[in-house]
């Protein structure tokens, strides 16, 4: 419910001990508040409350909890709270302000009211960041707790715990997830309160992810983590979103809660399996950013125990099956051109490796070898083997290293010392040497991992010839998603690049990887509707569906990427096309190459690794249909942004409309003017945001100085003139 519209205005500053603007109030009330306490000392620094101090009176007939906070705000002078200056001054005074509201706390305690007004007093001054970790140290966090055991003051204390947690630093949210059982009590006590239901969520979702972050096996708050019972979190998160009043806030705050917890809460969303079917229909949300936003918790949810994907195969395997591959390979085969199938290249690429190893030693030619390697790591991934010569010990029947007189034991040695032999058999090199010398070099650091140094010479070789794909291909296996997507795509629009279909595809399936993450990265950020992250990231996901379809559609059948760019179009097709049925028939394609690759696999040996990418797009074919049946109804009411809780909707309840102490203080927390009263209100010196909010939620996140170099917010930073930069003033 609306917090009461009430005629409320800021007072005049008329003490003097601080010297400060009082915080907003009521005028009538303040005067009443003034002449109450005419007999007591004139001085207010010096003031000692009486056994019941003038301003009890007037809070106790107060008729909401703003007008309790102004009443308090006046009575101990404090400065107006919902400008820059204001708080400058609660810095400069805290001690001051700190110890006489602590004084009225510890006297009142009896008195919920009285006490609940401080609380809100505190969380207001929250907002700032250096005041937020005054206050947490000062324990503010005991005296707002038990306040969610008052009927009067519960909705308050939440109001106070969403503003503390949007704004509040790790160690006070840590410290609130650490309390979370607190919430989820309140909820199990009055599950069909809307209100409570919306805030819990709020407050779970912004403290319990911060316990949550981390790189994997490497939680924020391990021990925090390890003691709170996650599986009633997920339990009580699901009941409130799925309510049929759930709002818009809480079915965002609670996705982010359920998508961003899967890494490190793997268990528990596994003993609440709800929680996947809820992220598999949030794929279909119509809201983009959710829809990414439940792929990357899937992802993560399937990450511990998942396995790698195989990065080898045995062509004395598939010299052993090639006669007897299955007669629905061999058709699929022949409808795609025997001879461009992936087995038969890299069969024929391994007769010709042979025959060039055997070929070097007697005629001691590394040039004539080296380009002959460089044709073949053009044709196949698998081109070099990684093996040596070797010979068989007459007297120990073992098989020993053999020396056959080359300057090289191993064979993916001999590839730097063949390079170096093609640039020295001309002078100058043609380009065309420049280039096998370079493909060479490029195999040698992929094929030992070297993956950085690759990039940088693939880089250095562009310059002499920006129109080699397999450059760009080097370059594109590095683990930077932007460069390598750039690389990807401008490796495809080469000229050459169809005289190599393997650089092609290989070309065409990293761009699938690369823009596929990045739409995901990029959108998981949660950008407005409109603004140009947000298309950037739809593009990225539009541009590797695109590729996906054509891999599919191109590519040979047994191509081993074949498996990981059909995961892609699968999940990719569910996550951006128009219309998915409940069936989805949309994906019959990819399904169908699917089946086959596994197929291909089997034959040689390999069974499908259980990656991430497999056993997401298992999760999401199994589970939506019935997911979208249960869930779907949730997310359009969400992004629709119908919000139930409404005062015709309560009118039936005569408490909730007549206790007007139900007021949660939303407007007053969320309160602050963005000019301070001096007139310098060009925002100067804003940093990046540390914690990020949903968009669509309405924080009114005060407009304060932050730090340059960590981001936080305070009114407690100095403004460069120039160079919007800032420094701390201590």
């Amino acid at each position: 419910m609306a917090p009461a519209s009430l005629p409320f205005s800021p007072f005049s500053s008329t003490f003097s001990t601080i010297d400060a603007m009082p915080g907003p109030g009521n005028r009538a009330k303040a005067a009443k508040a003034k002449k109450n306490k005419s007999s007591a000392s004139s001085s207010t620094s010096k003031l000692v409350v009486n056994p019941r101090d003038p301003y009890v009176a007037d809070v106790d007939d107060a008729d909401g909890w703003t007008p309790i906070v102004n009443i308090l705000c006046s009575f101990f002078e404090l400065p107006d709270l919902t400008t820059r200056k204001g708080l400058k001054k609660v810095h400069a005074n805290f001690d001051a302000i700190y110890r006489k509201l602590d004084t009225a706390y510890q006297k009142n305690l009896d008195n919920e009211r009285v006490r609940g007004g401080i609380v809100g007093i505190y969380a207001k001054m929250c907002v700032d960041s250096l005041l937020r970790n005054k206050l947490y140290d000062k324990g503010f966090l005991d005296k707002l707790f038990p306040l969610l055991e008052v009927e009067s003051t519960r909705y308050m204390a939440l109001r106070a715990l969403t503003t503390v947690t949007h704004h509040g630093g790790t160690a006070t949210r840590s410290d609130i997830a650490a309390r979370s059982s607190s919430l989820t009590k309140l909820v199990d006590q009055y599950p069909d309160d809307p209100r409570i239901c919306d805030l819990v969520v709020s407050v779970l979702s912004h403290s319990v992810l911060v316990v949550t972050e981390g790189p994997e096996g490497s939680p924020a708050f391990p021990l925090i983590l390890a003691k709170i019972d996650m599986v009633k979190i997920l339990q009580t998160v699901m009941h409130c979103m799925t309510a049929p009043f759930s709002t818009r806030s809480t079915i965002d705050h609670g996705t982010e809660l359920l998508a961003s917890s899967t890494l490190h809460a793997t268990l528990a969303h596994r003993a609440v399996p709800s929680t996947a079917s809820f992220l598999v229909a949030g794929l279909r949300s119509p809201d983009w950013c959710i829809r990414c936003l439940a792929l990357g918790g899937l992802f993560r949810l399937h990450k511990l125990g998942s396995e790698e994907d195989l990065r080898s195969i045995d062509p004395q395997r598939l010299m052993s099956v090639v006669m007897s591959i299955p007669g629905e390979l061999q058709d699929v085969m022949m409808d795609y051109g025997l001879g461009n199938c992936d087995i038969y290249k890299t069969l024929q690429c391994t007769r010709d490796f042979q025959k060039a190893i055997m070929t070097v030693p007697q005629d001691r030619n590394m040039y004539s070898f080296g380009m002959k390697l460089y044709a073949l790591i053009l044709t196949t991934e698998f081109s070099i083997s990684d093996g040596y010569y070797e010979t068989i010990n007459e007297r120990t029947g073992r098989r020993e290293v053999l020396d056959v007189g080359l300057p090289f034991k191993r064979y993916t040695d001999a590839l730097p010392l063949c390079a170096k032999a093609i640039r020295e058999k001309n002078s100058p090199p043609k380009q065309a040497e420049l280039d096998a010398a370079n493909v060479l070099e490029l195999k040698h650091k992929i094929m030992t991992r070297q993956l950085a140094s690759a990039s940088s010479q693939a880089q250095a070789a562009l310059t002499q010839n920006p129109n080699f794909a397999y450059y760009y291909y080097a370059i594109s296996l590095s683990a930077d998603h932007v460069g390598g997507l750039r690389a990807s795509k401008k490796g495809l629009k080469c000229k050459d690049v169809d005289k190599s279909p393997f650089v092609k595809f290989q070309l065409m399936q990293r761009a699938v990887e690369h823009a596929g993450e990045l739409g995901l990265e990029t959108l998981q950020k949660m950008p407005e509707a409109g603004e140009r992250k947000w298309e950037e990231g739809i593009a990225f996901l539009m541009s590797a569906l695109e590729d996906a379809k054509k891999f599919i559609d191109e590519a040979p059948p047994d191509n081993r990427y074949m498996k990981n760019v059909s995961y892609w179009y699968i999940l990719l097709t569910v996550l951006i096309e128009e219309r998915v049925s409940p069936d989805l028939r949309e994906i019959k394609k990819g399904l169908e190459r699917l089946r086959i690759a596994d197929k291909f696999s089997h034959i040689i040996d390999i069974k499908p690794p259980r990656t991430v990418l497999r056993q997401t797009q298992e999760t999401v074919v199994s589970l939506f249909s019935s997911s979208i049946a249960k869930y779907s109804q949730v997310f359009e009411r969400g992004f629709q942004g119908k919000n139930p809780v409404q005062p015709e909707i309560l009118s039936g309840d005569p408490e909730l409309k007549s206790d007007k102490l139900k007021d949660d203080l939303a407007a007053w927390l969320d309160n602050m003017h963005l000019e301070d009263e001096d007139g310098d209100g060009h925002g100067h010196g804003k940093g990046p945001d540390v914690m990020h909010t949903h968009p669509r939620i309405s924080s009114n996140q005060v407009d304060l100085y932050r730090c340059s170099h960590c981001g936080n917010p305070s009114a407690a930073l100095r403004k460069c003139t120039f160079l919007s930069s800032s420094f701390n003033s201590f």
